[in-house]
């Protein structure tokens, strides 16, 4: 049978458990500390998260840009087409410029080549892509 716990000495009833029996659930201290770990874990996820979106984005952009870039020389064509100087322009988020020059030595009997390169910028500029080859020109004879 249960004790009937005595009065206390203010005079009221108080409800105590019977001795070697434990309280059931959470002191509000203990909720607090649940509820501050809770709140850092799930702003220490919303961070990686975020961070992991933002590297995805930058990932897609230079994937973008580097096929813009081969792209633009690939649209040169080939040796019989290349025309020196440059050029440039505006592709949705990117700029770009192409810059044909002549590369090597210009002696009689050499190979007349061209370096391309292509050059991509985004992000205000604060991102840039460049890729460079070399091609091919058709022989100048003699004069």
């Amino acid at each position: 049978m249960r004790e009937k716990n005595p009065p206390s000495p203010t005079g009221e009833g108080v409800a105590m458990l019977p001795r070697g029996r434990k309280c059931e659930g959470f002191t509000l201290l203990e909720v607090l500390v649940a509820l501050t770990i809770l709140s850092i874990s799930l702003a220490v996820l919303m961070g990686v998260f975020s961070q992991g979106l933002t590297r995805a984005r930058v990932m897609r952009d230079g994937s973008a840009a580097g096929a813009l870039a081969q792209s633009l020389i690939a649209e040169q064509g080939d040796a019989n087409q290349i025309a020196l100087g440059d050029s440039s322009g505006r592709t949705g988020l990117f700029d770009w410029r192409v810059k044909i020059v002549p590369f090597g030595s210009q002696e009689l009997g050499a190979p007349h080549m061209a370096l391309l390169t292509a050059n991509v910028t985004w992000n205000g500029g604060k991102r840039e892509m460049t890729l460079s080859t070399l091609r091919l020109m058709p022989k100048t004879s003699p004069q």
